[in-house]
């Protein structure tokens, strides 16, 4: 499977450079969230796995071997304790493991929103800067009247 670097283009207006870098972020940050679900479902395989050997060493602890022994040698049952505890830490590890991932997760979902919040944004003027652009366009279409008088008045002013 191969990674992209870049994401997919959009339909409709281009984008501006912040725009792009954010887009960018965005697109890898949902890959770093995609890579940190893969290893979430990758522990809770693990720990699923310990669990099932667990649950084998128990049955072939609890199986009676035909010999007519009631119980379980003292060194067997200490091998098998020791059997469970170390899957016991194998389990804890791999839902750690899985916690970490899933942190990991919610922190580049935030991130992400984060972006796409920002992204929204920067598209949008803020009020001030709206007004601006309205005294400026203003501003604007006085000079152009004032430009189209003076040509006027040169025009109709007899020349020497």
């Amino acid at each position: 499977m191969e990674a992209r670097s870049v994401p997919p283009p959009r339909r409709g207006r281009p984008l501006t450079p912040e725009e792009e870098d954010a887009e960018r972020e965005r697109f890898e940050l949902g890959e770093r969230l995609q890579a940190a679900r893969r290893w979430a479902y990758f522990a809770t395989f693990v720990a699923f796995l310990a669990a099932a050997g667990a649950g084998v060493a128990l049955a072939w602890a609890l199986e009676d071997d035909g010999r007519g022994r009631p119980g379980a040698s003292r060194s067997a049952v200490r091998d098998l304790q020791g059997d469970v505890g170390e899957l016991r830490d194998q389990t804890e590890a791999a839902r750690d493991a899985g916690l970490e991932a899933q942190d990991s997760a919610e922190s580049l979902s935030g991130r992400v929103d984060d972006l796409e919040s920002r992204v929204a944004d920067a598209g949008q003027p803020d009020e001030a800067t709206q007004q601006q652009l309205e005294d400026l366009s203003q501003d604007v279409q006085q000079l152009q009247e004032d430009v189209d008088q003076a040509r006027q008045d040169a025009r109709s002013s007899p020349s020497p």
